[in-house]
């Protein structure tokens, strides 16, 4: 065997090993999780479960991605003005951000349920000053996100309200219209995603279960497949 066939053997071999290691050992995705209960995957019970961000890195893990998962920045009853004035106010967020290769925002479910309870009489006049206040919060909040972070930005959309009460799921409309309305942010629709009982253990609670956690899931690995 002379050089040169040795030389390209030994090439041939060093590209093989190239890409073996490529394939079973991809980079380490950074994934900043910041919102309220279904962020943390609570249940129809009040019990934290299985989140769709759990669900999610479970499937990036399947595929070989390392993953590191920030999901400190979500909490029970958290509204958009919190989260806009933790990015002014905490630098470990702002790292945490500028860092981050995608980040999952569900927010603004408390700040509709809460306004609506201040009023008495609720109608259309007071629904549409609601939603004009929420917006505003909300554009704020993702202009603050943007000075740390430049990649995109994934907002989860509000599921239709297992209760038949028509502001609220007016409101709920409204709201996922700000989100997807915003060009900074890709929008997950999940209006009628979860429109059927089976999703709701209990039918007291706005709370799904780890079926509806599974199928939220599902939507944003479809959204977010080219990296996978």
């Amino acid at each position: 065997m002379n050089r040169t066939t040795k030389l390209i053997i030994l090439m041939l071999l060093s590209l093989s090993v190239y890409f073996i290691y490529q394939k079973t050992n991809k980079s380490i995705i950074k994934i900043t999780n910041i919102g309220d209960s279904l962020s943390l995957g609570i249940d129809s019970y009040g019990i934290k479960k299985y989140s769709y961000i759990d669900y999610y890195k479970e499937y990036l893990s399947n595929k070989n991605y390392k993953v590191q998962l920030i999901n400190k920045y979500s909490k029970k009853d958290l509204s958009i003005k919190e989260i806009k004035e933790q990015i002014k106010t905490n630098q470990e967020i702002k790292k945490d951000l500028s860092e981050s290769h995608i980040i999952f925002i569900t927010v603004g479910y408390n700040d509709l349920l809460y306004k609506l309870s201040l009023e008495e009489n609720i109608n259309q006049n007071k629904l549409t000053r609601i939603i004009d206040e929420i917006e505003k919060d909300y554009n704020e909040m993702i202009k603050e996100i943007r000075k740390y972070y430049k990649n995109d930005i994934y907002i989860i959309g509000y599921y239709k309200s297992n209760k038949e009460d028509y502001y609220i799921n007016k409101g709920i409309r409204s709201l996922n219209n700000i989100i997807k309305n915003n060009v900074e942010v890709k929008y997950i629709d999940t209006y009628y995603l979860l429109n059927d009982q089976k999703y709701f253990s209990n039918p007291n609670s706005y709370y799904p279960n780890y079926k509806a956690y599974k199928e939220i899931s599902k939507k944003i690995i479809a959204k977010t497949i080219e990296i996978t």
